[in-house]
Order: structure tokens, then C-alpha cells, then sequence
């Protein structure tokens, strides 16, 4: 690990490293303040149909997970460079790395959903109005989320 330590003494003294890690944090944070902001403001009241209504209540929390997710990264890469030689188990960082890559699949695999959700009711519009339900739209996003 002297190895390591050597590279992130390099880092640490880096001012272009503080830099980018400071705005890619400060972007992730906005943009969770923006799409909350948005979601409070417009909330998902455009939508006609419940099941679309609960799959974009979905994407949005998925996309302020995520945008929560990598700016906590970034602040945690901020205060590690103020220690010296403080290395991270590479679980953590496969963690949250992980966890937000999944979150931005898992908000695309939701637009898809709605989509497919979109068609079908399209081609059978009374069969899908009489058996249409919260649950079925709740069903649908989590199974996007675990594909």
C-alpha cells in the first residue's frame, strides 16, 4: 500500500484534483435540489393515468437517489484528501459506485416501462382501464429497477 499512499499524497496536493472532485460534488448536489424542486413544483399532475403517475413518482426518487449518491462520493473524495494516506476498502467505493450506476439504469429501464405501458394501453385501452392498478404500476417499477 506505500504504493498507494504515494498517489494519494500526489492527490492530495493537487489543486485541480480539489477542484474537479469540489464542482462534480456541487453538481450532484444541485441537480438533486433541482429534480426535488421540479417534483415539488410540477409534481406529476401533467399525467392523465395512476400506473404512469406512480412509475414517474419513481423515476424522479430515482434520479435524487442518484444524484445524492455521487455527491456524497465527491464529499466523502473531499475530506479523504485532508488525511493522510486514508484509503477507503474497495467495497465501499464499489458500493456506491454501484449503487448509483444502477439507480441512472434503473431510471432509463422506468422510462421504458412507461413506454411499454403507454403501448399496450394504446392497442387495448379497455382491457388495460379495467384492470389497471397502483400495485401493477408499483409491481412494474420495481421489476424495471431489479432487471
Amino acid at each position: 500500500t506505500s504504493s498507494q499512499c504515494h498517489i494519494f499524497r500526489e492527490l492530495s496536493q493537487n489543486a485541480a484534483y480539489h477542484i474537479i472532485v469540489a464542482v462534480k460534488g456541487l453538481i450532484g448536489l444541485a441537480g438533486a435540489i433541482r429534480v426535488s424542486q421540479q417534483w415539488r413544483k410540477y409534481g406529476v399532475r401533467f399525467l392523465v393515468h395512476e400506473n404512469t403517475k406512480v412509475l414517474f413518482c419513481f423515476y424522479y426518487a430515482l434520479n435524487i437517489i442518484m444524484a445524492v449518491i455521487f455527491a456524497l462520493l465527491y464529499l466523502f473524495e473531499l475530506i479523504r484528501l485532508r488525511y493522510e494516506c486514508f484509503l477507503f476498502d474497495f467495497r465501499y467505493i464499489l458500493l456506491t459506485r454501484c449503487v448509483g450506476i444502477s439507480t441512472i439504469l434503473a431510471a432509463q429501464q422506468v422510462i421504458l416501462v412507461i413506454s411499454f405501458e403507454r403501448l399496450y394501453s394504446a392497442i387495448f385501452p379497455a382491457h388495460f382501464e379495467r384492470n389497471s392498478s397502483k400495485k401493477l404500476a408499483l409491481f412494474l417499477a420495481l421489476f424495471a429497477v431489479s432487471y
